[in-house]
């Protein structure tokens, strides 16, 4: 992934989803720097109340591996390259203040999957 091409666009899409009407935008990309472009972008086009939801955290499991439906991305491999280590708290601790410092207004901290459903 090309970090700094792919914040354009997450902000880009943000903007876009804020003048549909969204009332909260929801990145989940877990891209460095994302909540940041994001929350500057919203501010510039006059959307700094549009609250920015953060997934700070995603952990892999055992299920990780296991697409959720049958025709979801990725259709190989895992998710693993780009979740956390369940046992890793302080990385996943570390990322939620990186998230709050750039201006992330609410938190979501996914836990491992249990069930691969």
């Amino acid at each position: 992934m090309d970090n700094d091409p792919t914040l354009e666009l997450l902000a880009r899409t943000a903007v876009s989803q804020a003048k549909a009407g969204a009332d909260v935008v929801a990145p989940s990309d877990m891209m460095d720097g994302r909540v940041g472009a994001i929350r500057h972008a919203l501010d510039a086009e006059g959307y700094a109340e549009t609250p920015i939801l953060s997934y700070a955290s995603k952990f892999a499991s055992a299920s990780t591996a296991l697409p959720r439906a049958a025709d979801s991305a990725p259709q190989f491999g895992d998710r693993k390259t780009y979740q956390m280590d369940g046992a890793n708290l302080r990385e996943a601790l570390r990322e939620i203040d990186l998230d709050i410092e750039e201006g992330a207004d609410m938190i979501l901290m996914k836990p491992p999957c249990l069930t691969s459903t």
